[in-house]
Parts: C-alpha cells; structure tokens; sequence
C-alpha cells in the first residue's frame, strides 16, 4: 500500500534496514551458529581488529551494558576472548577469535545472497549507482554538521 511515506528517505532507509534485518535472520536460520546482532559485533572486531568493550559499544550503537551480555554469550561459545588492557584496571580488550573468523564467511554468503534478492532487477550499473549514492549519503551523515 503506498503511503506519504513511501517517498521520505529516512522511512524508506529505515524500512529497508527492517526487512533486510528480517530476510537475514529467516536466510540465517540453521545455517549460523550466531544472532544477527553477534554477527555484527564478530564483523566489526574482524573488520576493526580487537578493540576494548566500550569501543564496541559505541561502534555497535548499543549500551556497554548489552555489549557485555553479548559478549558473556560469545565468550562461553568460544567466539571471542576477553583480556585486561594494561594500565586499565576497568576495561577489557576484545578479539574475534579463529572460530568466529572462521564463521564470517558463511555469513557473509548469507549477506550477499540476501544483496542479490534485494537488488534483483536491477542492471548491473544502477546496482553500482545505488551503492554510490547510499556511500556519499553515508559520508554526509558521518561528516561533521556544517561540514
């Protein structure tokens, strides 16, 4: 049903991350050993390299103390390891360890299925196009206002 909405960028780009979220957990199902979201943090630490609890929290755009239940899980399963950070009593490194390194690809796979199905019917150029246009939106969003 086509509403107002359907033309307000944010909706849009909300609405597409919603079912995207969706598509991925259905896709993922029986073929990951991970949430989405434990996905998400394992990618970043792969992408980023270790980094401490609070980096991931704010990487994440969650709170230190979700962050940490995540990390409780993930840790029991062997996904990432923990260690103090020397000269910080309080703060603890985090790394992706080789099982979770080893588990990225699958999900990955996932990923770029869920791309296809959501990019079909679209030429090969507007695909391109569209990546483009959404990675200068993003460079706008993360630069600083007025910048």
């Amino acid at each position: 049903m086509a509403t107002p909405y359907d033309k307000r960028f944010g909706f849009l780009v909300s609405d597409i991350g919603r079912l995207m979220s969706t598509e991925f957990d259905r896709r993922a199902r029986g073929r990951l050993e991970l949430s989405r979201a434990q996905c998400r943090l394992a990618l970043y630490l792969s992408f980023l390299g270790p980094m401490t609890q609070a980096q991931l929290a704010e990487t994440l755009d969650v709170t230190p103390m979700t962050v940490a239940r995540m990390l409780d899980r993930m840790q029991e399963g062997g996904w990432v390891t923990r260690m103090p950070v020397p000269g910080d009593r309080r703060a603890l490194r985090v790394e992706a360890t080789a099982r979770a390194e080893s588990m990225l690809a699958e999900a990955l796979n996932v990923g770029d299925e869920l791309a296809d199905f959501a990019l079909r019917g679209l030429t090969e150029a507007e695909q391109s196009q569209l990546i483009g246009l959404l990675q200068r939106v993003r460079n706008n969003m993360a630069a600083p206002e007025g910048g």
